[in-house]
């Protein structure tokens, strides 16, 4: 079995890329494709309003997945995804294109929902450092939590954290211990 595509999902400023990049310090042998690698070339040509938008986000997600889950290169990494994706139609096809690639490579998916207190998040999204690409405007980020829900894979290889008083060395802990005991090729 390849090793596992570790899957964070989270509402925007909940911290996956600071977990994430922490994680990845932690595997033997493991790579961090952060969602914004995948938004960014994407956002500079089209607005997300635009209807071509999502049409480009899924080629672009398409083939790097396609070339990670085929390349003989690649095939001893454990990789690390972030990302935000919802309950709804296009989060669930975005969700399903890991999910094929995970397949292909005959890679287990293990799932991590990061997620804190709302006015927690409020602080972390005028966090310095954080890209000028992501969302930083308090009211959409709100809204957002009122009215989507979070992705759940669902099954005994997802786990919930709340990182409103964690440090990210410790959630990224949490999840190392997690993926050792869900699964073994994570070793």
């Amino acid at each position: 079995m390849a090793p596992p595509f570790i899957y964070i999902n989270g509402y925007p400023a909940v911290g996956k890329y600071t977990v994430a990049k922490r994680l990845v310090q932690m595997l033997p042998n493991a790579k961090l494709l952060d969602n914004h690698l995948l938004i960014d070339p994407v956002a500079a040509v089209y607005e997300r309003s635009m209807p071509e938008y999502q049409g480009l986000r899924k080629l672009v997600r398409k083939s790097i997945l396609d070339s990670i889950s085929t390349s003989l290169s690649l095939r001893d990494v454990t990789w690390v995804f972030t990302d935000s994706q919802s309950s709804d139609k296009v989060g669930q096809a975005a969700v399903a294109d890991y999910i094929h690639a995970a397949q292909t490579r005959g890679s287990p998916i293990v799932s991590i929902i990061l997620g804190c207190r709302a006015e927690e998040n409020v602080l972390r999204l005028g966090a310095a450092g954080r890209l000028k690409t992501k969302l930083s405007d308090a009211e959409i980020l709100l809204k957002i939590r009122e009215t989507e829900d979070i992705y759940h894979f669902g099954g005994k290889a997802e786990l919930e954290i709340d990182t409103t008083k964690m440090s990210a060395y410790h959630a990224a802990q949490a999840i190392f211990d997690f993926v050792q005991k869900v699964s073994p090729a994570g070793r």
